[in-house]
């Protein structure tokens, strides 16, 4: 389940079978990656996905993965071809929502990072602003300011309120700025309940988890959700959990991983409790191998922040599933690119935010390919310290794995939680 991203399944697809080649390279296996399953369209064939085959072996394995894409991405490409105006105006109504109730305080309380990451959309507006006052200013001097006529002044306005929406436009856009305020206005707008779209889309996708397990094709589902996408899963599994509430007890093992994940987002205003149930629901439910990974460098997560008690915390060290899920775990990116590379991007934070879904250029204990692709169960991965770092030959050869079965959480556990 990706976040707030405008890009097609296309991309997607392509993006995805390089990165799939770096892994294999990595790792000595051998990675083979089908043509797309789904018809393209929104509602092919087997549902709202898009989907494809991987093959991954190495000398003494071999596993198959259905890898799907849970797609809402024509919903944010709706909101992304907004005007301009409309897109500056909602924006930053949202944004002020977040303000106002005091969220903004709370972020900067929870994780500094991302309490700085939320005012980003206020200082390259106001950059935008200066800069186009200052046009304005001149224009009006250049137009004969002083003079009995009020054309210098309508002039300078014009050419304030020109240069500002240019730059708004570009570099507005390449730095992201359009993404941001559709998706705090989309946030709030689901916080409060005002998207009836996205929540048909999330039930018709609960849905299709209930037929996947109903299948019996999978000795596990790995549900992915990252950024926004970690907060919109919470609703996916909850809605097939209403649907057959013996879901983790079908034979299939149900994981659910969050990465780069903003939970917090909506569970730390006053409004978000629906979230906030949400995710204590999935904190309590027997069976579901629930792990989160969060990165110091990445400006876009909570950082040792709870999702579900809302507090701040060290990672875990009990690297087990029998205690309050989520397990936390630490991705640390610098760990995983290449030193030059993460010079290279540390100043781009979506670029490292987008990490967390790409493939390592370093064996590390996070490789998300790795939990995607590999033959290692997730539990097991999720709850080595190591990872898989350990559990190859450098050949690729598999090294034994016991088998590992969650835990329900202990009475104590739950109690904590």
């Amino acid at each position: 389940m990706p976040g707030h991203d405008p890009t097609d399944m296309d991309y997607h697809y392509g993006r995805f079978v390089y990165q799939a080649g770096k892994f294999a390279k990595l790792w000595s296996f051998d990675v083979r990656v089908s043509e797309r399953l789904d018809d393209g369209t929104l509602e092919g064939e087997m549902g709202p996905s898009a989907r494809w085959r991987v093959t991954a072996s190495g000398p003494n394995w071999q596993r198959e993965t259905d890898y799907e894409i849970l797609r809402w991405d024509d919903i944010v490409v709706a909101l992304d071809e907004r005007p301009n105006p409309v897109r500056l105006g909602r924006g930053f109504y949202a944004l002020s929502d977040f303000f106002f109730t005091g969220t903004a305080w709370r972020y900067l309380k929870a994780c500094v990072r991302y309490g700085l990451f939320f005012f980003f959309p206020y200082l390259i507006t106001g950059l935008f602003a200066g800069v186009a006052w200052l046009a304005g200013w001149l224009a009006m001097l250049g137009l004969g300011y002083g003079l009995a006529t009020p054309w210098p002044e309508i002039g300078g306005v014009l050419v304030g309120i020109g240069v500002f929406f240019a730059l708004f436009h570009q570099p507005g856009r390449r730095w992201r700025l359009h993404q941001a305020l559709d998706d705090w206005d989309l946030a709030r707008n689901y916080m409060y309940g005002r998207t009836p779209t996205v929540d048909a889309r999330l039930d018709r996708l609960g849905e299709l988890l209930v037929q996947r397990v109903a299948s019996k094709r999978y000795d596990e589902i790995v549900l992915v959700g990252h950024s926004l996408g970690a907060t919109l899963v919470l609703r996916v599994i909850g809605r097939a959990l209403d649907l057959d509430p013996k879901l983790c007890e079908r034979g299939t093992r149900i994981c659910l991983l969050t990465c780069g994940a903003t939970i917090p987002k909506l569970a730390l205003h006053p409004s978000g409790g629906r979230v906030r149930a949400e995710a204590a629901r999935l904190s309590n439910l027997p069976g579901l191998a629930w792990a989160e990974y969060q990165a110091r460098h990445d400006a876009i997560n909570f950082h040792k922040f709870h999702p579900v008690l809302l507090r701040r915390t060290g990672f875990d060290r009990r690297f087990s599933l029998d205690g309050p899920r989520p397990l936390l775990r630490d991705a640390n990116i610098k760990h995983m690119v290449m030193r030059e590379n993460f010079r290279r991007h540390r100043w781009s934070p979506m670029r490292i935010h987008y990490q967390f879904m790409l493939a390592n250029e370093k064996r590390a204990s996070y490789d998300y390919f790795m939990i995607a692709l590999g033959p290692v169960p997730f539990a097991v991965l999720a709850t080595d310290k190591d990872g898989a770092i350990n559990r190859f030959t450098p050949d690729g050869r598999l090294l034994s794995v016991a088998p590992f079965e969650p835990q329900p959480p202990t009475s104590a556990a739950l109690d904590a939680a």
